[in-house]
C-alpha cells in the first residue's frame, strides 16, 4: 500500500496486485494511530470473500469469487471494537457480462489495483453490541 497524497485529515491510498485491502488498510491505521474514518475506492480484484447478514439466525452467510471483477465501489468506516480498529467495508463488483454483485467485504485481493480515499475523522468511534440484533454497531 502507498500513500498517493496526504492532506489534512484525507488519504488517498493505493493498493498493489497481490495486496489484501482489508489486512493492510488496518495496519496502515494501526500505524497512523487512525480509531476513526470513512472511506471509499474502486478498483479490480481477483478474489473476494462477500457476506450478507442473517437477522434471522443472526450469522453471516458467505460467498467466494475467485475471479477478475471489477471494484465498481467501496464504502466503509474505521471503528474500535473491543479496543481494537475493526474495518467495516461494503462493495459492488461487476463481472465479465457486467453483472454487479455486492454485499459485505469480508476479503478482497486486489487483481490490477485498488485506490482508497480516507477521511480520518479526530477522535475515535466505537461499536457495541446490539443483542437484538446480534452485532456491534456504532455506538
Amino acid at each position: 500500500m502507498k500513500i498517493i497524497l496526504h492532506e489534512s485529515n484525507q488519504y488517498v491510498l493505493k493498493f498493489v496486485r497481490g495486496e489484501e485491502v482489508l489486512g493492510s488498510l488496518k495496519q496502515f491505521c494501526r500505524q497512523e494511530q487512525i480509531a476513526a474514518g470513512f472511506f471509499h475506492g474502486l478498483g479490480a480484484c481477483d478474489y473476494l470473500k462477500l457476506a450478507i447478514y442473517d437477522l434471522k439466525t443472526k450469522t453471516y452467510v458467505e460467498k467466494e469469487f475467485d475471479k477478475d471483477l471489477e471494484i465498481a465501489g467501496l464504502t466503509g468506516n474505521l471503528a474500535l471494537t473491543d479496543g481494537e480498529l475493526m474495518v467495516h467495508m461494503h462493495g459492488t463488483f461487476s463481472d465479465e457480462n457486467m453483472q454487479a454483485i455486492a454485499g459485505h467485504v469480508s476479503a478482497l485481493k486486489v487483481a490490477v489495483t485498488c485506490e482508497i480515499l480516507m477521511t480520518r475523522f479526530d477522535g475515535s468511534m466505537s461499536r457495541k453490541l446490539d443483542a437484538g440484533i446480534g452485532l456491534k454497531l456504532l455506538d
